[in-house]
């Protein structure tokens, strides 16, 4: 991994970098949020029990099944590096 220089003139950058990155993960957040919740409710099961029945080979191979997991995992994904963030920031 790269190593990162951080002096007393470069750390208002940072700080600006990561508030907007942090603002870009919430709009992105939201939309990923209303998209898994369309799908739970267009196939009355949450996430959760969705990826798990899909992992075990229970839903087949539907493209609308593939979108479904691509969502999840990507909301999972925006809500660790919101949390990473929100850990940076304190």
């Amino acid at each position: 991994m790269e190593k990162i220089n951080i002096t007393e003139e470069s750390l208002p950058i940072l700080k600006s970098g990561i508030v907007l990155k942090q603002k870009i993960l919430e709009l992105k957040a939201k939309d990923y949020q209303k998209r898994k919740k369309m799908f739970e409710e267009k196939h009355g099961m949450k996430s959760s029990k969705f990826v798990k029945e899909y992992k075990t080979g229970q839903l087949g191979d539907d493209e609308e099944w593939l979108d479904w997991l691509f969502v999840h995992e990507a909301y999972s994904k925006i809500i660790k590096q919101k949390k990473i963030i929100k850990e940076l920031l304190v």
